[in-house]
């Protein structure tokens, strides 16, 4: 006789239901950019020499059509961080500032007072920032390199009264070639060899820990000058850098200083450093401890610069072309 066995619902082998997986979205697209050539022997520096604990911080002061019809618009009030040359004036820290032309017309007086500082020198940005080589960070590709970079020559000098002998690529994306070219208009091309990654970058502390991490002697560090929203949290990363360089008992100069191509000047009395309890995380521990955004941001904003702003430059000031 054949038994059948009949269990209990509980103990059956039951086929669990399918789970609904939702797809993950798709990762965010990454602007791709072909990189300048590690080392071009024509005149392209990414640092001076490592044995002199002088570093130079640099700021690009971009300026495309897109954001000149942003501030003519209103969208964008100002493509002039002003607090980043407050601080770098009330710490007396040299600078090299890479101005495009285009952002030299429409802040004239600016560029002639950065021109008349003697903290800072003035280098060539190409005329509205349009990339050499592409793709390059979403730029657009220049239509005449010798044009971008002889306009930019002009137009800076027509600011400032002198013309610029550096010379810095759009997006730091060029090859032999584009170097060769800036050579031959009597040009020198400057990179660096730390990228602070303060374009779009909404952290300051973060700003500050990934120079800090790269910094050695005799780097050239990129950074920006336009401020907006572009590059909101330049200023109160420079702070922490200014700081954090100067506890690992790193100097500050010109991108000419940095290379031996013009003397040291020596240094002036800056305002009092940050307390120690607060740059610890930044000193020279090679940033392994966490950093503390918050203590950081509240001392930045202890001893930040109480003079009165001047209005934002406006586009009136802009040439009629």
């Amino acid at each position: 006789m054949l038994a059948v066995l009949f269990l209990p619902l509980s103990a059956q082998a039951v086929t669990p239901a399918r789970k609904l997986v939702r797809p993950l979205p798709p990762p965010p697209p990454v602007l791709a950019t072909v990189d300048h050539p590690p080392a071009d022997a024509v005149g392209a520096f990414d640092n001076g020499p490592r044995e002199n604990p002088l570093v130079a911080l640099t700021f690009d002061a971009d300026m495309t059509p897109g954001m000149l019809a942003q501030l003519r618009s209103g969208h964008v009030l100002s493509w002039y961080n002003q607090e980043v040359r407050e601080i770098l004036d009330a710490e007396r820290v040299p600078a090299t500032i890479f101005l495009t032309g285009l952002w030299a017309q429409v802040y004239p007086e600016v560029a002639r007072s950065l021109a008349r500082d003697e903290l800072f020198e003035i280098g060539n940005h190409s005329y509205d920032h349009a990339a050499f080589r592409t793709p390059c960070y979403g730029l657009g590709a220049a239509a005449d390199r010798t044009a971008e970079i002889q306009r930019a020559q002009d137009e800076i000098e027509a600011a400032t009264g002198l013309r610029p002998s550096l010379f810095r690529f759009p997006g730091d994306c060029y090859d032999r070639s584009d170097a060769a070219l800036a050579r031959e208009l009597g040009l020198t091309v400057i990179s660096g060899d730390v990228r602070s990654g303060d374009a779009f970058n909404s952290s300051a502390p973060a700003i500050a820990a990934v120079v800090l991490r790269n910094l050695r002697p005799g780097s050239i560090v990129l950074m920006h000058l336009h401020g907006g929203p572009n590059a909101p949290m330049t200023a109160p990363a420079l702070r922490m850098i200014i700081q954090g360089a100067r506890a690992r008992g790193l100097a500050f100069g010109t991108v000419s200083q940095v290379l031996g191509r013009t003397p040291v000047k020596p240094p002036a009395a800056a305002t009092a450093p940050v307390p120690g309890l607060v740059l610890g995380p930044l000193r020279a521990q090679k940033l392994e401890t966490p950093v503390n955004a918050g203590e950081l941001l509240a001392a930045y904003r202890l001893r930040r610069l109480s003079a009165p702003r001047s209005p934002a430059w406006r586009l009136s000031k802009l040439p009629v072309q």
